[in-house]
C-alpha cells in the first residue's frame, strides 16, 4: 500500500512539474471554416492544430485568456478543400464549383480576450491581425477546374499586406476580364462580425440577407475564468464583402467570413506520463490482489 501511495504522490509531483513548467504555452487543435454566401453546398473546413503562447511570456494556467498568439512556424489549420455550386445565380454565371488551395493560417496575436467579452466595445475596437493565405479558385464550366478564376487571400500591395484576416481591399479580374471581383477584407474579432449578401429570388425579386459570424471564448465550464486552461475554446471571425460584375443575377455583394475554433489540449509528454501512471497503478494493484 506504501507503495502504491509513493506512486500516486509521485505521478502528481512530477504532472505539477511540467504543467508549472509549461504554463506560458499550450497545445492546440483547431477547425477553420470558410463560408462564401449560399454559393454552395456546405462549408470549406480545415483541421490542424500547434502550439499557443498564452497571457505573455509569465501567463500562468489556469487563469483568463488575456493574450493569445498563434505562430503559424509551430503548426496550423491547412489544407485543400472543394465545393460544389448548387446557387442559380453561380450557375447562369458558369461557376460550378469552388477550390481552396493551399489554406493555411500565419502567424498572429490576439488581445484582450476576457475583458472583451463583458465590454460593450463594437468588433471594430477590437481586432487581431493573423494573415490567412491560400489560393480560392472559381471553376468554370466543369468541376475539373480546368477553367478558372483564381483570388489570392492575400496579397502584397507596394510595402503593405492586404488580405483575410488583415484588413484592407483585394481586386482581381477573372476569366479574362469576363468580370471583376473586390474583396473588402477585416481583422480577426472575438464579437459578431456582419455581412451582406445579395439574391434573386425564384420570382425574380431581389433581396439582400445579412450572414453572421459569431465569435466567442468560454473556459472548460462555460464561463470565461479559466479560458487559459486544457479544454479552454476561443472562436475567432473574420469577415469579408465581395463585390463582383458578374453579369447573371443579383450576386454583385456576396457576403463570405471564416470561423477558426481553437480547443487547448493536453501536452502529448503529460498523457504519456498519465498513461504511464495508471499502468503502475493498475500493475501494483493486480500485483497486490494476486498477494
Amino acid at each position: 500500500m506504501r507503495k502504491l501511495n509513493l506512486l500516486f504522490i509521485t505521478a502528481i509531483a512530477v504532472l505539477g512539474i511540467v504543467g508549472n513548467a509549461s504554463a506560458a504555452v499550450m497545445n492546440w487543435e483547431g477547425t477553420a471554416t470558410i463560408q462564401i454566401g449560399d454559393l454552395v453546398v456546405g462549408e470549406a473546413e480545415f483541421y490542424g492544430g500547434g502550439v499557443a503562447t498564452i497571457n505573455g511570456s509569465n501567463g500562468g494556467v489556469p487563469a483568463h485568456l488575456q493574450t493569445l498568439r498563434l505562430a503559424g512556424s509551430r503548426g496550423n489549420v491547412n489544407g485543400d478543400a472543394t465545393v460544389f455550386v448548387t446557387d442559380p445565380e453561380a450557375d447562369a454565371n458558369m461557376v460550378v464549383a469552388v477550390q481552396f488551395l493551399g489554406i493555411e493560417g500565419g502567424t498572429g496575436t490576439f488581445n484582450p480576450i476576457s475583458g472583451l467579452l463583458s465590454s460593450t466595445a463594437t468588433p471594430n475596437q477590437w481586432s487581431g491581425v493573423m494573415p490567412l493565405a491560400g489560393l480560392v479558385k472559381l471553376c468554370l464550366l466543369n468541376t475539373n477546374c480546368v477553367n478558372f478564376g483564381g483570388m489570392p487571400l492575400t496579397e502584397i500591395q507596394g510595402s503593405q499586406t492586404v488580405g483575410v484576416g488583415i484588413g484592407g481591399l483585394l481586386t482581381f479580374t477573372i476569366f479574362s476580364g469576363f468580370a471583376r471581383l473586390s474583396v473588402e477584407a477585416n481583422p480577426w474579432s472575438l464579437k459578431t462580425t456582419a455581412v451582406q449578401d445579395q439574391r434573386t429570388t425564384t420570382g425574380g425579386a431581389q433581396t439582400t440577407k445579412t450572414l453572421t459570424f459569431k465569435g466567442f471564448a468560454h473556459d472548460p465550464a462555460s464561463g470565461t475564468t479559466n479560458t487559459a486552461d486544457i479544454g479552454g475554446v476561443v472562436q475567432l471571425v473574420t469577415g469579408a464583402q465581395i463585390l463582383s460584375t458578374l453579369p447573371a443575377g443579383s450576386n454583385q455583394k456576396i457576403g463570405t467570413g471564416v470561423q477558426l475554433l481553437v480547443r487547448f489540449i493536453p501536452e502529448p509528454g503529460m498523457l504519456l506520463l498519465i498513461g504511464s501512471g495508471a499502468a503502475g497503478l493498475a500493475l501494483l494493484g493486480r500485483k497486490r490482489m494476486r498477494k
